[in-house]
């Protein structure tokens, strides 16, 4: 071998070695991106909690449903009857409690 050769040889095993050394880095950023995507919960999950723990989410939801199902006039007039004067007497109830 020549010296051309020897050099080109060198070259060849110094980038095959950056290259592995890529391969090694972007395998271990995958395998915590999978981790970090196995412990997030799933969506259904997601929107259980938050119909569980956001009752104007859910309120909001049921108005938009109702609007679709029965019309915005019926959906109005429940929610000011039932809804509305339900919050108020909530909020009363509470403020005599304090």
């Amino acid at each position: 071998m020549n010296a051309r050769t020897s050099a080109r040889l060198q070259r060849e095993a110094l980038l095959r070695e950056r290259m592995a050394v890529s391969r090694d880095q972007l395998l271990a950023e995958r395998a915590a991106l999978l981790l970090e995507d196995a412990r997030r919960p799933s969506l259904p999950a997601r929107l259980h909690e938050l119909y569980s723990t956001a009752p104007n989410v859910t309120m909001l939801t049921a108005f938009a449903l109702g609007m679709l199902v029965i019309g915005p006039r019926r959906v109005v007039s429940v929610v000011v009857r039932n809804g509305l004067i339900g919050w108020l007497g909530k909020t009363v109830r509470r403020a005599a409690g304090r």
